[in-house]
């Protein structure tokens, strides 16, 4: 291109440009030895050139390795930070504030008058924006400066005037002179504002990186890439699943809905963001996560203003109500809650704050606090019960149903932290609301206040709820055998069996009469429940307990075993692999089998775990 020789030309002559007085009688606002200045200054703008071109092209691996030569052109050296960064975020860092200083001078710029070259400098210096900025080619700028500029420069000679009177010109001609100074200058300028101090350089970094990154996202019509990383600042900044995105995408508003309804775009959208840094996966055993690194997190919401904050709170927080299973009783269910935790307690207080979804609120806080209840960590599970509770009467109560199952979940809250004594009055208040109803949820209610009288001593009151709640629950799924009424009947069985055994005598006749009806209802309730589903470790646990009273030794052992075996599993401390230990230990020692003091230490384990967690 021409640019060479006129290159050639201009170091020949470069020591000889003039500072004089401007056209108007006012001093120049060339410094002195700019030329030299300048001569440093235009490689490292070049450098800037290709780092942009490359990311407009999406080729990842040109533009990293031009951003690392980028942190090292010596133009550049008393700018940005060091010691904290890569070479590659340094460079990125470099290249945000040169398009930046770019857009400033651009915006600042006098308007052009029309004709001639008499404006060449400043059309030179908003067609380079355009080019480097914009990404626009230079054999369209022609079109592209339509309106910013009269009359309009087209084709080659585009590129000429650019090559020649910018970047490759060692020895600014007096026409581009003042655009060229001004470039220089605000260039300069963005270099130096918000300079990164020490402490604060990475943090400083990472708002470039994603400044750039989003105005990119936003220049190339990605929505739908943009929409995901608002949802996912939207959530707290702990990881996510990546399975939520894809199989909760209903609630999620268009174009985000198109790419999580195909796992293909939705892997190469994923892709792509990792790629450019915006995200970051990381693994657990079989399960891929994903969330936006932490210096990143925050940005993409802080992009929106308050109706869009709301909006999307909303928007994040219906998904996440569809991505989580609601039974948490279910321990199939408790990695992905593990996972969510975080998220629910950020959307949560998102809700509270907007006074808005405030029901779907106090139903994640209620399945929260299930969850914490069946993994033993009771004091967080009234923690979530008492805010789901206080969230519904924020919400006006609008479903008695509802109202009833956070109380009945508070009061096995309150049961498991201060007893069952101080639980009754709730469970109490609960049946109140479902006076006259014939469900399985007055079903599983009137089996929680037996359990509850049976705590407290009052046992024949109790035997008389059981068996309400077992009718009622043997009708219900009589009538129409679905998956909800079998788990209520098989929950009831259970806890009745317990309450049976327990007041029944550990040996002879009426000891043996118990455990045999006590391993018909447990037949009843395998029956019932589908293989491997909820309830089956407690069956086992008390089928185990009625064989050990009828002397069924070997039987109980086998029992157990497989019992722990399947507790062990999920990788964590339950209180049913405790009493499955101690169970197990008590059988062995009946049988005479050494082992039984092994178990039994493994049992203390356990317990220690448990305690600690």
């Amino acid at each position: 291109m021409t640019g060479s020789n006129r290159t050639a030309a201009g170091e020949k002559n470069g020591s000889e440009v003039k500072s004089g007085p401007s056209r108007a009688g006012l001093p120049s606002p060339v410094p002195p030895g700019f030329a030299a200045a300048w001569q440093e200054f235009r490689p490292g703008l070049r450098m800037v050139h290709i780092a942009v071109a490359h990311s407009l092209r999406d080729d990842r691996e040109g533009e990293s390795e031009a951003l690392r030569k980028l942190a090292h052109a010596p133009v550049f050296d008393p700018f940005g930070p060091r010691d904290d960064c890569t070479g590659e975020e340094r460079g990125r860092w470099l290249a945000d504030r040169v398009a930046r200083g770019v857009q400033q001078a651009r915006d600042t710029a006098p308007t052009v008058v029309a004709g001639g070259l008499e404006g060449a400098a400043v059309q030179a210096l908003v067609l380079w924006c355009l080019h480097v900025v914009l990404g626009i080619p230079l054999e369209e700028l022609g079109a592209a400066q339509e309106g910013d500029i009269d009359p309009p420069l087209r084709g080659r000679d585009t590129a000429q005037k650019i090559e020649g009177r910018m970047w490759l010109s060692a020895r600014p001609t007096g026409r581009a002179e003042p655009g060229i100074v001004t470039l220089y200058h605000e260039v300069q300028a963005a270099l130096r504002d918000r300079h990164p101090t020490r402490e604060g350089g990475r943090d400083e970094v990472a708002r470039a990186h994603f400044g750039y990154e989003w105005r990119r996202l936003t220049r190339l019509g990605l929505e739908a890439e943009r929409d995901l990383l608002t949802l996912l600042s939207t959530l707290a900044p702990d990881p996510l699943p990546v399975s939520f995105l894809t199989d909760a995408w209903g609630p999620l508003p268009d174009p985000l809905r198109d790419l999580g309804s195909s796992t293909h775009l939705m892997a190469l959208a994923l892709r792509r963001l990792l790629d450019r840094g915006l995200l970051m996966v990381t693994s657990r055993d079989d399960t891929r996560l994903v969330g936006i690194p932490e210096p990143l997190h925050t940005l993409p919401v802080a992009t929106l203003d308050l109706a869009q904050r709301r909006r999307w709170a909303d928007i994040t927080l219906r998904f996440l109500s569809v991505a989580l299973r609601g039974d948490t009783h279910d321990h199939d269910s408790w990695p992905e809650w593990h996972d969510a935790r975080p998220h629910v307690l950020h959307l949560v207080a998102l809700a509270e704050e907007y006074g808005e979804r405030l029901q779907e609120a106090a139903d994640l806080m209620d399945r929260l606090s299930v969850f914490h209840r069946v993994r033993g960590d009771d004091p967080d599970a009234l923690t979530a019960a008492r805010r789901a509770l206080d969230l519904c009467a924020r919400a006006g109560n609008p479903a008695a149903v509802k109202h009833a199952t956070y109380l009945t979940n508070y009061a096995m809250a309150v049961r498991s932290v201060h007893g069952p004594a101080a639980a009754l009055k709730h469970i109490e208040r609960a049946l109140a609301i479902e006076a006259n109803r014939c469900d399985t949820d007055h079903a599983q209610t009137l089996n929680l206040y037996a359990s509850m009288l049976e705590s407290t001593g009052r046992s024949q009151e109790a035997d008389q709820a059981f068996r309400q709640a077992l009718a009622l629950a043997r009708g219900l799924h009589e009538d129409t055998g679905s998956e909800e009424d079998a788990e209520a009947l098989t929950m009831i069985l259970n806890d009745y069996t317990v309450h049976l055994m327990h007041h029944a005598p550990e040996q002879g006749g009426s000891a043996r009469a118990t455990a045999g009806d006590v391993l018909r209802m447990l037949d009843e309730a395998e029956n019932v429940a589908p293989p491997g589903g909820y309830g089956t470790e407690q069956i086992m646990l008390n089928r185990a307990g009625a064989l050990r009273r009828l002397d069924r030794l070997e039987d109980a052992r086998q029992v157990l075993e497989q019992l722990v075996t399947l507790c062990e599993e999920w990788n964590e401390p339950t209180m049913l692999l405790f009493a499955s230990l101690v169970e197990l230990a008590k059988v062995l020692s009946d049988l005479g089998d050494p082992r039984h003091e092994e178990v039994l230490r493994r049992a203390h384990e356990v317990d220690d775990l448990l305690a600690v967690s």
